[in-house]
């Protein structure tokens, strides 16, 4: 009995020293595992960094700016003559056509000076063909027929002047546009010779003001194209323009140049004067350059260079900075067998990264 309890015992023990070395086994495997994994997150001799494609293009290829729009041509509109207001023929944001009457003058009184100004001067045109034929035959003085055209001259420039008068009691405007602006008036008003009346301006042809600074004109001319951005509540409307006048100085209290660039309004009932809008103005000149983000550039123990993405590895090119505009560097390299064109360029984790280091890329 004895003995058969000490085989059972045997048998146990050995059951649990086969089971307990099991999972000293298992917890080995997964303990290499688990450093395998560590090992391999903690693998500094690779890098993960940005790249992009090295492009050839313009570099200052274009000017940024923003102003506001005004109208071509607007016209503040005044009284030329005095008068007591007759009628009035436009509102505030009227569409009106060139030389159409906005406003009429009561002419009573115009008229009556033109009616007898107008006899006075054709009387005096009689007395003065009366005295030549005098003068001729020696009745009459030079003086006294001197005297007489003197007096038809006079009588011939108030004749004009009050035709003036007259024809000024209609207020036109010299352009057509839309009415921006409107004094408060009503029939019955009078009005003085040299007041506002109303401002028109011309909104289908439409110009935008731009101050830039030195670097900025230098690659600005008339006639060079331009992009017209205007930002609204529901879209994006675009138009393109023309540069059409350059400021021959620049402005003493910002030393700013001006710029003016014209263009056709795409949506007049939307697009008024006096709203802001942004304007890329386009250096057709600009030369043509290796582009590479600023990002980019590496500079180390007086050396520039940019790292250049081959295969699974970091190259160093030793490069030249031709220029630098906004966030792009134009560059040239200093080994002329090597093509940059096309090729990828890191431009993240700069620091960590030497000629040869193994990196890992991501597209940017």
């Amino acid at each position: 009995m004895n003995r058969r309890v000490n085989i059972i015992t045997i048998i146990l023990l050995l059951f649990l020293t086969l089971l307990f070395s099991s999972c000293n086994k298992n917890m080995e495997e997964s303990d290499s595992i688990v450093l395998d994994e560590v090992s391999a997150a903690t693998d500094y001799t690779q890098v993960v960094s940005s790249a992009v494609e090295i492009k050839q293009a313009a570099l200052r290829d274009r000017v940024l700016a923003s102003g506001t729009i005004q109208g071509l041509e607007e016209v503040n509109i005044k009284a030329r003559t005095s008068g007591v207001i007759k009628s009035i023929d436009f509102n505030l944001g009227s569409k009106l056509k060139k030389d159409q009457v906005l406003l009429v003058l009561d002419d009573t009184i115009p008229l009556l000076n033109v009616s007898q100004l107008t006899t006075q001067y054709e009387n005096s045109l009689k007395e003065l063909n009366v005295n030549k034929q005098l003068y001729e035959r020696g009745a009459i003085s030079l003086v006294e027929l001197t005297q007489t055209q003197s007096r038809v001259d006079g009588l011939k420039a108030q004749l004009e002047q009050v035709n003036t008068n007259l024809k000024n009691t209609k207020i036109i405007t010299p352009i057509a546009g839309s009415v921006a602006e409107k004094t408060n008036l009503v029939v019955g008003d009078l009005i003085q010779a040299g007041q506002q009346i109303v401002r028109v301006v011309d909104l289908e042809h439409l110009r935008i003001t731009i101050p830039v600074g030195q670097n900025q004109l230098f690659l600005i001319k008339e006639g060079a194209p331009a992009i017209i951005t205007i930002k609204t509540p529901t879209e994006v409307i675009k138009a393109e323009g023309r540069v059409s006048g350059i400021s021959a100085s620049s402005d003493s209290r910002t030393g700013s140049w001006s710029v003016l660039v014209d263009f056709t309004n795409p949506n007049p009932s939307i697009i008024k004067a006096g709203i802001s809008a942004d304007v890329i103005v386009f250096n057709e000149d600009a030369p043509i350059y290796t582009l590479v983000p600023n990002s980019a550039m590496v500079y180390r123990n007086g050396e520039t260079s940019i790292y250049m993405v081959e295969g699974n590895s970091a190259k160093q090119v030793n490069v030249k900075v031709v220029d630098q505009y906004g966030d792009q560097s134009a560059i040239e390299s200093l080994d002329d067998g090597i093509n940059l064109v096309g090729k990828k360029v890191l431009v993240s984790a700069l620091s960590r990264i030497l000629d040869g280091t193994t990196v890992v890329t991501k597209e940017n």
